[in-house]
Parts: structure tokens; sequence; C-alpha cells
């Protein structure tokens, strides 16, 4: 071996001493830090939750009996209540039934085909059905808007849900994507460095948009702020308090089936405290507010479609059915108070649903114009509320779907 033959070589081994060196540290403070801010903070990576679902799989289709799945967005999420439905299945039916919440945030199509293909896999493993399986179709989740939406969050929702043999198998497609998911799934506790850069300036570009706005607040708009903050904590205290278990609403859990705490769960002066409190986020400005950033992040009055995610949404479908013995697509119910589609938007969710049903050959349950929901079941423009939105919403469901379990 020549002289500068080994110079070389211990360059190179010095080079990558300093590397480990380095970067392990640096891993370790990255995990630390991000764990340290979801335990304190709730899913602000928006993962948490994603990941405990994905943990869950097992648990979910080694459950006995009938069993139900509603897999969807965060409008399932907040909307849904397992618990209530399956009481209202009972008492409609006789029938007993087991259902699970898998509504997610920022679940659209694309991360929902993914889920779902876990899930076939998990059902297959365990040589298992579902009994039903609502798919929730958001229509301002499959517009263009949404598609180009925080794309920094892709990679990382996607290292989150993928199974150990997706990951493996993009080494082939594209070296470079294995190793960016590889870092994000096993190294990095499932947040990219795209995530947080990406969601900095995410952050900064808002509150320059909202600025102007937030100049217009009178004084008694702040103090209403304030005193909802107010109310959040005392309400997160009660719940701390009295279920030390289940209170990380956003992580999935087998006590409430997926579900968040409902309004049983709750003492007397906590459930006070829940209806204050969406009384007051429904205050004129917060709606306007939350409006303006659903019409730019999510085109949801014109829903000018993506073709891409339509056709995800539909593998989705399909890939349900190899699992489940009923598969229903679920449309939420829309806020007419302030969600009122346009003319192109009207002409648009018509076009696809017709679509949908065609392509799909399952039943759509649509409940945007359903007449048994008012603005009042909402606490923002979009989510139903603890406390008179996701029970109603859960018991007209169970009326509708009793008979499918008998």
């Amino acid at each position: 071996m020549s002289l500068s033959t080994s110079s070389s070589s211990r360059t190179a081994l010095y080079a990558i001493l300093i590397a480990a060196v380095t970067l392990v540290p640096a891993m370790g403070l990255v995990n630390w830090l991000t764990r340290s801010a979801e335990s304190s903070a709730g899913d602000i990576f928006g993962i948490q939750r994603i990941r405990s679902v994905t943990q869950s799989l097992d648990y979910m289709a080694t459950t006995e009996g009938n069993t139900a799945l509603f897999i969807g967005s965060s409008l399932v999420k907040d909307g849904f209540s397992p618990r209530l439905f399956d009481q209202a299945v009972k008492e409609a039916s006789g029938a007993d039934v087991t259902s699970f919440n898998v509504g997610m945030g920022n679940m659209k199509p694309t991360y929902q085909k993914l889920l779902v293909q876990r899930m076939a896999d998990t059902y297959a493993r365990h040589q298992a059905t579902a009994q039903l399986t609502l798919l929730e179709f958001n229509p301002f989740l499959v517009t263009e808007a949404r598609q180009a939406f925080r794309p920094f969050m892709t990679e990382q929702i996607q290292a989150v849900l993928m199974s150990p043999q997706q990951v493996t198998n993009t080494l082939w497609e594209d070296p470079e994507r294995f190793a960016r998911l590889l870092s994000i799934k096993y190294l990095r506790h499932g947040v990219s460095a795209e995530a947080i850069t990406g969601g900095i300036r995410f952050l900064v570009t808002q509150a320059q948009a909202q600025a102007p706005m937030l100049q217009e607040l009178t004084q008694d708009q702040l103090d209403h702020i304030q005193q909802l903050a107010t109310f959040r904590s005392r309400l997160n205290q009660y719940i701390r308090q009295e279920h030390p278990v289940t209170y990380k609403s956003h992580v999935w859990n087998p006590v409430t089936q997926g579900g968040l705490i409902d309004m049983m769960d709750l003492s007397d002066e906590a459930r006070e405290l829940v209806v204050t409190i969406s009384q007051q986020m429904r205050h004129p400005k917060a709606m306007e507010m939350d409006l303006q950033g659903r019409i730019q992040c999510c085109d949801i009055e014109n829903l000018t479609f993506n073709d891409k995610l339509i056709k995800e949404f539909l593998d989705t479908v399909e890939t349900a059915k190899g699992f489940s013995q009923q598969v229903e697509i679920v449309l939420m119910p829309r806020n007419r108070d302030w969600v009122q589609l346009s003319e192109q938007g009207q002409q648009q969710l018509q076009q696809i649903l017709a679509h949908l049903a065609k392509r799909s050959g399952v039943p759509i349950r649509n409940y945007q114009d359903h007449e048994a929901f008012a603005g009042n079941d909402f606490y923002d423009v979009t989510h139903l509320s603890m406390d008179q939105g996701r029970p109603r919403f859960s018991k007209v469901l169970a009326g509708d779907l009793a008979a499918a379990f008998q």
C-alpha cells in the first residue's frame, strides 16, 4: 500500500468517525426535543395520532364479534363517537357491535391509501375481516389547493404510515428517498427536518397573512380570546384529573375505541365548561378567520378537485373491500351557516359523487346537507362539537346503519 493510499484511508476513517461523533448526539437531541414538545404541547408535529393508530391495528383486527371501522380525517376523529354509535345500534336493532374511530388530521387520500393498505395487511395476517368499513370522502381534502398545501409534511406522514416492508421497497425505486424515509421513521422519531423548517416558514407566513385581521380586533374580541384560553386550560385540568389514562385524546386509545373523550365521561363542572367553550369558539370573528383559512388551504367553496387524489381514494375503496364484508363511503355534515358552496362547487361535488358511485360500486351516505345539523352543532367552520354535533351524528349514523348488523 502506498503512502498516499494509507493517508487517504486514514482521512476517510477520520471523516466517518467525526460524522458519527457529530450526528449521533445531534439525532439524540432532535429526538429528545420532539418527544419533549409532544409531551408538553400535544400533537404539534401531526404524527402522534397516526403513530398510535398504526400501533393499534392488531388490536382492531383481533377484536372478536361484529366490528366496524370509520376511517377518515379530523372530521371523523372529532365528530364520531364509537361508544355512542355502538349503544345506539344496540338500542335500534339489538345487535352488538364494536366500532373504532380511525380518524386523523390531514388525512387526504394519499395518506388514507397507505393506512388502508397497512390495515389490509394486518387483517390478512390475522385472517380476520371487519363487518363494515366506512371511508370518509372529505370534499375539501381532495382539491388542487389541498394537494399543494404544506408539501413539507408529505414525506413525514408517509414515513410514519408506511410499514417496514413498504419503506424497504423504496430502496430499489429511489435510494435517496429510502434513506430519508428510514431516517424519519427510525432515527428521528417520525419528524423530518423538512417538516420542522417548513412548519416554521408556514407559521411565519400565516402570522403575516393574519396580522392585518388581528389588528382589527377590538378589545372585547381580545378579551374573548383570553377568556377562551382560560376556559380551555380549566377543562384540560378537569380531564387530566378525571381521566389520567385517556386525557390525551389525540392518541388512539382502546378504552375509548379510538374516539375522543365524550360528554358522558365528564363531571357536571367539566360538561358545563365544554358547552361554554363551544359557544365561545363560535364567535363570528373566529369563524370568519377559520373560513378564510379553509378557503386558502382547501378551496372549500369552489372545490376544484385533483384527479390524482380522486384516483387514490378509489384505490383505497378497492383495498378496503379485501378485508371488509361491507364498504360504504360517508360524507360528514357541512356547517351550512358558514360554508356555502358556489355554483361551481355544487356542480363539481355532484359530478364527483356520481363518478365515485359508478367506479366504486359501493353505497354513498351523504350527510353534507342533512337537516338534523345546524350551525350550533359545530365548534368551528368544519368540525362537529363535542357537546352537540358528535353525539347527534353518531346516533343518526347508527340509526341508518343498524340493519347492517342484524
